[in-house]
């Protein structure tokens, strides 16, 4: 489910406090981030983006965010659906290249490694797609866990994610 996006968006700007993944059960990790909150309100439809620059409270450091308007967020999500939905029809004909010639390694090394790398690439961008809140910088929504993150409030259970 995509995060619900608003005009005024309560938003918390994580700072990771442990650099090893705390053992939450078998085989999962789970990282704790400390950080504060601030309202973002963000520009009207057909304006550019407007910077915000945010100082963490945990180490200090300055980090400056683009913030998108609704309508630019959403051209977002869609443009990276749309990449993710061509990478993946695109592993189709990738890992068909091994029924032309089954015997030859070029092939088969072509068929195996494109194909691979189209799907990891259209799961890449299938989660950042699902991540995208119109805040950007610092690798805000790219999956991982980074030492900054950014968390928006679910507006159906109260949860930050």
């Amino acid at each position: 489910m995509a995060l619900a996006i608003e005009r005024n968006q309560h938003t918390m700007l994580g700072h990771r406090q442990n650099f090893i993944g705390r053992s939450v059960s078998y085989n999962t990790a789970a990282w704790d981030y400390r950080g504060r909150t601030w309202a973002v309100e963000r520009p009207a439809d057909g304006e550019p983006a407007r910077r915000c620059t945010v100082t963490c409270s945990v180490c200090g450091e300055r980090l400056t965010y683009n913030v998108h308007s609704l309508a630019a967020t959403r051209r977002r999500r869609v443009r990276r659906w749309i990449a993710a939905a061509v990478f993946l029809v695109a592993t189709v004909p990738v890992f068909g290249l091994i029924a032309l010639d089954p015997s030859s390694p070029v092939v088969l090394s072509i068929g195996y490694g494109g194909g691979s790398l189209t799907f990891v690439t259209s799961w890449g961008l299938a989660l950042s797609a699902g991540q995208e809140r119109g805040l950007v910088g610092h690798g805000s929504i790219w999956p991982g866990y980074a030492k900054h993150k950014l968390f928006v409030r679910n507006t159906e259970d109260g949860r930050w994610v």
